[in-house]
């Protein structure tokens, strides 16, 4: 029986590597740089289709598959935002409502 070895996995780190060295993977930041984020990333999506939309009015641009494509990347920005939103205040919620 042959045995494949598995690609990609890091090592454990000895005690003494434990803080000595920033991980790569690791995502600094908080919650509300997060939010921020989804938040610009939607707003430029959204940007992006309205210039389009004007183009396409004018008729500047000949490449509909393209403006087609930018419209549904602005729809699912705004969806994921709306979905991290919604995850937070229920989360929210969730934390008052706890006793202490």
């Amino acid at each position: 029986m042959y045995i494949v070895p598995m690609s990609g996995i890091t090592p454990l780190e000895t005690p003494s590597q434990v803080g000595s060295t920033p991980k790569s993977n690791s995502s600094e930041g908080s919650f509300a740089d997060v939010f921020k984020d989804a938040l610009k990333n939607a707003q430029d999506t959204q940007k992006v289709c309205e210039d389009d939309n004007i183009k396409v009015a004018l008729g500047e641009i000949d490449d509909l598959h393209t403006v087609q494509i930018n419209m549904q990347k602005a729809a699912l920005a705004l969806e994921t935002f709306v979905s991290m939103k919604n995850t937070a205040v229920d989360a929210y919620n969730e934390i008052m409502r706890m006793s202490v």
